[in-house]
């Protein structure tokens, strides 16, 4: 790498804020370079202007380690990254992880007891980084792609022999903190960096330098769900959802940019919210001020009160961060969130509400048919904003770059706060504001941001997805989130544990998992609830949504209900088993109107939650709610598949027995039932084919033995519903 790289372009060689943060990055890149090793001495780097801030931000994010002390690059050659999740929830393990780069097609890293070490990657990796490196402009648009490229690199690899805190994170934080130090002495016309740093550190970490600011969307589900026309109801649904997310992502930009601070500072970001560590300023102060009337603003132009976006905000220490005195860091996310939950009570003053009551409504606005808004129509009958999302959803599936631009000619989606969402695809960038690339870690264009995003989808409509279904042609609806994910998130690691570093990871890990490795699963699905040799299977769904924690998913039910399996038994294996998951799965005709569809799925999944300890899933009404265990184990690995060697090569007569059997147990309480159910088997006994006398008996058994208790019960008709989705195929067939 050549040294000559550090100089920038004039528009920002007076700018020290910008300048700090390329130094800094600088830093590391050449500490990687000469091996990772702090032995060896960086010689020839010009950054004597900021190099006390460089060192003891280095130093700060280390101490918020704890354990690595200032073992930074020390001895990582022969040692693996340790799982940020050993320590969560009190678990104590000590798995650690494959030695790998992120790549789009090469499965999920799941952390492991035994790692086999190889030392050639270390070497290749910073080689190939290298000569990246190389390529690179060393100005502010590059510096995203900068920090795109070591997490893509290092995001396996330790900062120390015995750290669950990687390269690029802990690179990532220092970052962030020597920007936010730089501004604030900066700001305070505390010059003597030395001095302020160094000589004053234990004073220093005591002081309120920093601040957390958080955002959170409200609306997004209605938003995304409020629809009521029936054509091209998938795509709508995908194109809403992305745009909320590219939405997002260019607000986050936005704010990083006219705070003068780069990705770095972003803590955590999905599901609508997001998480930044700022310099404690009054121009920060001032900005968030003025950004949070500005979005404020633009968001009722836009939307009216359909989306709102609340903020919260309180000033830091470094020792805050890193948990000393003891519960100081839960503390300062509980009053961000405090200040988020006032924020969301008090979204307008009375001017604003005076002015929403108040608007007017222009003669020639009519109601949108898709979205009941009230706009200048087109020939459609669409609003502009559905006019919109119908032009994106015929690029979203295909395209993996999208840009910002500041003319309204080739979109018509209006992104915060003066542009354009576009799907050209020209290397034409007069007006660009900025790139996104979507899941494209291998991007060769360095200026381009990489974003992930849950996109896996294998049919373009609702009725497409279910027409080669299993069974009953019918639609399956997933909707699931994490549980009790904001306490993990403040208080998930002990008191000792609690740092600002493992709260950045433990986040970046979830989004790696439900933005960019949900789309491994889906497209290689394991469980089957009728086994077909252990193929992998290329799921027939859609993502609709997947955020930081939850996911919605749409496609052949039987396709979308093994998925969910999958989805909880992959999360329970990436985090240990230290987290869990619980959801709602309903069966729906693909006719069916999409928010009803939402609403119902949504009730299913709170009553998932309802459940004593949670992990669970509900299944097509409030009587199915099951611990995954249970349902894996007892409905389909017990119920179920007793079930199936009967009746799988029955005919007809089995087919009405079964109808039966399921309202024997529906009406179990009932004394006469039992009788009743003696004389069914009875029946059944004298018409079974010879071959059929093992599973008979079997059945026959059980069938008494789970007649015992409620729960068996329970279960049973819950298999029974499953077979009978199976076996269904004419629309008259009821169950």
């Amino acid at each position: 790498m050549r040294d000559e790289q550090l100089n920038l372009g004039n528009e920002f060689q007076n700018d020290k804020n910008l300048k700090f943060a390329i130094d800094i990055l600088y830093y590391y890149a050449k500490k990687i370079e000469n091996g990772l090793s702090t032995k060896e001495e960086i010689k020839n780097l010009d950054i004597k202007e900021n190099e006390y801030i460089i060192k003891i931000s280095d130093s700060m994010a280390l101490s918020f380690n704890k354990k690595d002390s200032n073992k930074s690059f020390d001895s990582i050659k022969n040692t693996a990254l340790k799982s940020i999740f050993n320590t969560l929830n009190e678990n104590k393990q000590n798995f650690k992880y494959t030695p790998k780069t992120l790549e789009a097609n090469e499965g999920i890293n799941f952390p492991k007891e035994e790692i086999k070490f190889d030392e050639k990657f270390y070497i290749d990796i910073k080689n190939e980084l290298v000569n990246k490196l190389n390529k690179l402009e060393y100005t502010w648009e590059y510096l995203s792609s900068l920090l795109d490229l070591l997490e893509q690199k290092f995001s396996y690899i330790p900062i120390s022999s015995d750290s669950d805190i990687s390269v690029y994170d802990h690179i990532k934080l220092s970052v962030a903190i020597g920007s936010c130090i730089f501004q604030y002495l900066s700001e305070n016309n505390r010059l003597d960096t030395q001095q302020e740093t160094f000589e004053k550190y234990k004073d220093f970490c005591n002081e309120k330098a920093f601040c957390l600011y958080s955002v959170d969307f409200s609306g997004i589900q209605d938003f995304i769900y409020g629809q009521y026309g029936k054509e091209d109801v998938l795509k709508n649904l995908r194109s809403r959802s992305f745009y909320l997310e590219i939405l997002l992502e260019n607000i986050i930009d936005e704010l990083l940019e006219k705070l003068l601070l780069s990705r770095a500072n972003l803590l955590y970001a999905g599901g609508g919210h997001a998480y930044f560590i700022f310099a404690n300023t009054q121009n920060t102060e001032d900005k968030l001020k003025e950004f949070n009337l500005n979005i404020g603003n633009w968001l009722r132009k836009i939307f009216g009160i359909e989306l709102f976006l609340a903020s919260g905000y309180t000033s830091c220490s470094a020792n805050e961060f890193k948990n000393e005195p003891s519960g100081a860091y839960s503390e300062c996310f509980k009053r961000v969130s405090t200040e988020i939950s006032k924020n969301k009570l008090q979204r307008y003053s009375g001017k604003q509400i005076s002015e929403l009551n108040n608007a007017e409504i222009l003669e020639n606005e009519r109601e949108c048919k898709v979205c009941h808004r009230s706009d200048k129509l087109n020939s459609e009958g669409e609003c502009s904003l559905c006019a919109g999302f119908a032009k994106l959803s015929r690029k979203i599936l295909e395209n993996n770059i999208f840009k910002i631009v500041k003319d309204n000619k080739d979109s018509n989606l209006p992104i915060y706060s003066k542009g354009f969402l576009s799907t050209d695809t020209s290397n034409k960038n007069d007006d660009c504001i900025r790139i996104y690339a979507k899941n494209h870690l291998n991007n060769k264009n360095l200026s381009v941001k990489n974003i992930y995003v849950g996109d896996y989808y294998r049919g373009n409509t609702l009725e497409e997805l279910v027409k080669d279904s299993v069974g009953i042609k019918r639609l399956g609806v997933f909707r699931a989130d994490i549980d009790n994910l904001g306490k993990a998130f403040v208080s998930g690691f002990s008191k000792k544990q609690q740092t600002l570093s493992r709260s950045a990871v433990f986040s970046r890990r979830l989004t790696q998992f439900f933005k960019f490795y949900i789309n491994y699963i889906l497209k290689n699905g394991k469980f089957e609830i009728i086994s077909s040799n252990n193929k992998k299977i290329e799921r027939k769904a859609a993502i609709i949504y997947s955020g930081g924690d939850d996911v919605f998913i749409v496609g052949a039910w039987k396709d979308v209900l093994e998925f969910s399996v999958d989805l909880y038994n992959n999360l329970n294996e990436f985090t240990q088993g230290t987290l869990s998951i619980s959801g709602g799965f309903g069966i729906y005709n693909p006719k069916y109107p999409i928010s009803y569809i939402a609403a119902q799925t949504g009730e299913l999944e709170e009553n998932s939650k309802q459940l004593e300890g949670k992990n669970a899933i509900t299944l097509f009404d409030e009587d199915n709610t099951y611990h995954w265990e249970d349902f894996i184990g007892e409905v389909i690995g017990k119920k179920f598949k007793v079930i199936n060697r009967f009746f799988s090569n029955s005919q007809d007569k089995g087919k009405n027995f079964l109808y039966n059997l399921l309202e024997l147990f529906r009406k179990r309480k009932d004394k006469i039932n039992l009788a009743r159910l003696a004389y069914t088997l009875a029946r059944l006994e004298n018409e079974k084919n010879r071959d059929d006398e093992e599973g008979y008996q079997e059945l026959k058994e059980k069938v008494y033995e789970w007649m015992k208790t409620e729960k068996d019960a329970r279960q049973v008709i819950t298999a029974i519903y499953i077979y009978s989705y199976l076996i269904r195929k004419e629309e008259g067939e009821n169950v």
